[in-house]
């Protein structure tokens, strides 16, 4: 009888292990995918390597945040240029200086389309920065509603303009529209 529920704990032990073991290793991988989806943006932004350990990529901001401090240089206080504004200290977008109200989901998206500005934002990136719980996917398609409706709001509030372009069977991409050009 002892042997029967020692051997039941036993193995209700080696099961609590083996799933710690699964969460770490899935943690480990969504630390390895950010660190890559770091170095994509580091590229994009300023020409870094694409390919950095976390290390590489943890010297790489530290050596451009030092040589920003030692020109004199802020980090600039908003995203983009142009008629479109993404201010992340105020979690606010204007256009042609003007706030407009979108979702929390609505302005995450558009973040990280300021993020990578005239880079290619591909459906897995958005979704991995919009829920970066493992329990909590949505359907992919949801992107395309989020896209929808921010560029309805976007459109209206720019008389217009078209801010988010498709790139087709690739993703999306926040293209800068100057005050002069207008759309």
């Amino acid at each position: 009888m002892a042997e029967d529920t020692l051997s039941a704990r036993l193995v209700e032990v080696e099961s609590m292990l083996d799933r710690s073991r699964r969460r770490f290793e899935e943690g480990a991988r969504l630390v390895e995918d950010a660190h890559k989806l770091l170095g994509d943006i580091q590229q994009a932004l300023i020409g870094s390597p694409r390919s950095m350990s976390p290390e590489d990529s943890e010297e790489a901001a530290s050596q451009l945040l030092a040589s920003l401090k030692a020109s004199g240089s802020e980090m600039p206080p908003t995203l983009c240029g142009g008629r479109l504004a993404v201010d992340q200290v105020q979690r606010l977008i204007r256009i042609d200086g003007h706030p407009i109200g979108i979702t929390e989901m609505e302005y995450r998206v558009l973040e990280l389309l300021a993020f990578a500005r005239n880079n290619v934002v591909t459906r897995a990136m958005l979704l991995k920065h919009l829920y970066r719980r493992a329990d909590d996917q949505p359907q992919p398609k949801i992107i395309d509603v989020f896209i929808s409706k921010l560029r309805k709001k976007l459109r209206n509030a720019s008389g217009g303009a078209e801010f988010v372009e498709t790139i087709p069977q690739r993703g999306w991409i926040l293209r800068d529209v100057d005050a002069t050009s207008g759309a």
